[in-house]
């Protein structure tokens, strides 16, 4: 099992309940209180010395507590300074908030100075509140989706040509003689990561274009990955594609812990969890039976044991969100204990 990679997602931002409420703001981070650059540099160091083979940093601008967040972009760069093996990905760049052109060029000069270390993730983007409050247009799902075909294939090709120059003629993305130089050090490129979960499109931009699959928190419980990942391998039919060359990973919510106590505390904050409008084919999480067919928790133990599930069909890559960060306890005994048993 020494390809299974155990991967941190970075707390950009806080979520912990507001004063007076009993509701995280944000579910990814329910234990982080106020949002301090110097814990979360602290919790990606840690995963760097942990062994973790990745960091992810998701891209969005207002999601926390008190709305306050950092920037991928900016915060992937630095963490390029200060770590040394650990890959740095997005999970996922919002395709609508930056050129695909300049994103190439981005991305092409941090694989350079983190010595191959990007790994690149893009999405469609969905935030609709993200995109008025910063004067982006919000276009319909589909329109997102085939944006996000035309940047892929051209980022694809500006880091293709070097200093020869690209061009690329699409409805919505046009460059001409655009250089990539220098090119990313990767060979052929840095892995393209892509996250959705739309099965008649997003799934087949998945098959068409992508090095590895991003789930989201809510879509890694068994049956659904099965679902998704049958999906991908008959659209990568279609397309004539080996399905074989598809990553799959798993992203998220962790509980790593002995103590029943931290257990039953971290359960109460996050549930129960009703999910929107997109999600209304499930039914609520509410109960510690509920909480289990979507997160990975529990002792040691059982950790290894939901982790073996996911491997079961098809999963590769555990990005995770420890729901107690910024205490790294958790982290820790899930690298001590867990991580060393796929190894």
């Amino acid at each position: 099992m020494s390809d299974i990679s155990f991967e941190f997602n970075v707390p950009v931002f806080a979520g912990a309940p507001e004063t007076g409420s009993k509701e995280p703001t944000h579910r990814d981070t329910p234990s982080y209180e106020v949002l301090d650059w110097s814990t979360t540099r602290d919790t990606i160091e840690t995963a760097a010395t942990l062994g973790f083979d990745a960091a992810w940093a998701p891209d969005h601008l207002m999601l926390g507590r008190d709305r306050a967040e950092f920037e991928c972009w900016t915060l992937l760069s630095a963490m390029a300074g200060f770590t040394d093996e650990i890959d740095i990905g997005s999970l996922v760049l919002c395709n609508d908030y930056r050129n695909p052109a300049l994103v190439a060029k981005m991305a092409a000069t941090l694989d350079v100075i983190s010595g191959g270390r990007l790994q690149l993730g893009l999405g469609a983007g969905w935030h609709e509140h993200e995109y008025n409050a910063y004067d982006w247009e919000y276009r319909d799902g589909f329109d997102r989706l085939m944006r996000l075909d035309e940047s892929i294939r051209l980022i694809k090709r500006m880091w293709g040509a070097g200093d020869t120059g690209a061009s690329f003629g699409g409805e919505y993305y046009q460059i001409e003689d655009a250089p990539c130089a220098p090119p990313p050090v990767q060979d052929p490129h840095p892995p393209i990561l892509v996250g959705g979960q739309g099965e008649q499109v997003t799934l087949k931009l998945v098959a068409k274009h992508a090095d590895i699959w991003n789930t989201d928190v809510f879509n890694g419980d068994v049956p659904t990955l099965v679902r998704k990942i049958d999906v991908i391998e008959s659209h990568c039919e279609t397309v004539g594609r080996d399905p074989d060359t598809i990553e799959y990973s798993w992203d998220g919510h962790v509980i790593c812990t002995r103590d029943e106590t931290t257990l039953d505390r971290l359960l109460e904050l996050m549930t129960p969890i009703q999910f929107e409008e997109s999600y209304q084919d499930r039914a609520p999480i509410e109960t510690e039976a509920d909480a289990r067919e979507y997160f990975i928790m529990g002792t040691p133990e059982e950790c290894v044991e939901a982790i073996e599930r996911r491997i079961d069909v098809g999963v590769t890559k555990f990005q995770c969100w420890f729901l107690d960060i910024p205490d790294t306890s958790g982290m820790e005994l899930f690298a001590d204990e867990v991580m060393c048993e796929f190894t």
